[in-house]
Formats: structure tokens, sequence, C-alpha cells
């Protein structure tokens, strides 16, 4: 049991040490994903990444279910608001 405890301790930390998991890798993968069809607000993350990741109302609008073409549209507005320079 203990070695079994040990095992799943060293997968967790080898898991979130390579920056998988954390929600930093979530919102990047989530908008490569989404910059394939909008390479502005691709191109805006990357200027901005800290802004993306640190601002908790940002970062959760980025984590949502962007599923829907019209839930992607709305995101991509708001980015659009948000941060002018680059549409």
């Amino acid at each position: 049991m203990i070695i079994f405890d040990l095992v799943i301790d060293l997968f967790f930390t080898l898991y979130t040490s390579l920056g998988f998991g954390t929600k930093e890798y979530k919102i990047q993968t989530k908008m490569e994903k989404l910059g394939e069809e909008y390479p502005n607000v691709l191109q805006c993350y990357q200027h901005n990444q800290r802004i993306f990741e640190t601002d908790d109302n940002l970062a959760e609008l980025v984590l949502s279910h962007l599923k829907s073409e019209v839930e992607k549209k709305k995101f991509v507005s708001l980015v659009n608001q948000r941060f002018k320079d680059y549409t």
C-alpha cells in the first residue's frame, strides 16, 4: 500500500512538474487550438500571455467550454475589445 501511494505521488509530481494539468498549460492549449481559426487571437495571447494567465476573469473565460461557434465568436469579440491593438 505504501508503494502504491509513492507511485501515485511520484506520477502526480512528475505530471505537474512538466506543466501538464496546470492552469497555464490548459490556457495555452486552448488558445493554440482557437488560434487555428482565429490567428489574431493567438497573436494577442502570445503578446499578452501573462495577462491571460493571471487575470482570473480572462482565464475563466478561456477555460470555459468554447465548443460552439457562437461561444467562440463571443470570446473572440471580448478579446478584441480588451486588446484593440491586435485586431
